[in-house]
């Protein structure tokens, strides 16, 4: 194959890969900055749990990816359980490849990332039918990290509960408190506890948890 037709099956690769992408970075995008409603709703699994392990590759379709497995402590919605892997789009660091050329296709800006060894809540959208990949509804604001402050995430819980409606009558003090926080790390027990509740009583789908404009 000459220098120049190699160049353009690399561009229509690239240009492949981009369209299968970019249902997963629409479906993680928000306008605005995403509110625990928004995250109830495209979650399509919640779980607590420790990250055992995060590596990087390269399929066998030439997609790049990080994989994290995580051991989950609890399942709060969806199927999951015991050590749970899953694989996001894009490379811990840039990577060098045999033929030479350096593969640049890390891990979007502002997408979650993941750390051995860390405690975490994540809300995570279904995998991508073609490529397997999946991701956190919100990017980084779909990952919280639980530490002795509480549990936080990427962007410091800004607007997690900004402008959100919860019916008083399912609310108790602790879920109430867990509500009136406007920033900072939240009590990650607390924080499960309305996560859980908004879940099963089904909240988001029944009215009784909104967004307000």
């Amino acid at each position: 194959m000459t220098r120049s037709r190699r160049g353009l099956s690399a561009i229509l690769w690239c240009a492949l890969l981009m369209v299968s992408i970019t249902p997963i970075a629409n479906a993680t995008t928000f306008k605005k900055q995403a509110s625990i409603v928004d995250l109830l709703s495209h979650a399509e699994l919640i779980i607590q749990g420790r990250v055992l392990n995060v590596k990087d590759g390269i399929d066998q379709r030439g997609i790049p990816y990080t994989e994290v497995t995580i051991r989950i402590a609890e399942t709060i919605k969806g199927q999951a359980s015991g050590d749970y892997t899953f694989r996001q789009f894009g490379l811990l660091k840039p990577r060098k490849m045999e033929n030479g050329m350096t593969n640049l296709m890390v891990t979007p800006a502002s997408w979650a990332t993941f750390k051995k060894g860390e405690d975490t809540i994540l809300f995570l959208h279904k995998s991508a039918a073609w490529t397997g990949l999946r991701t956190t509804a919100g990017l980084g604001q779909g990952k919280f990290n639980v530490q002795i402050a509480g549990a936080v995430n990427q962007v410091n819980n800004s607007g997690l509960f900004k402008n959100v409606y919860v019916d008083p009558s399912v609310l108790g003090d602790t879920e109430k408190r867990v509500l009136a926080t406007k920033k900072g790390p939240v009590n990650a027990k607390s924080f499960v506890s309305l996560v859980r509740q908004a879940v099963a009583g089904r909240w988001v789908e029944e009215g009784k948890m909104r967004n307000e404009k």
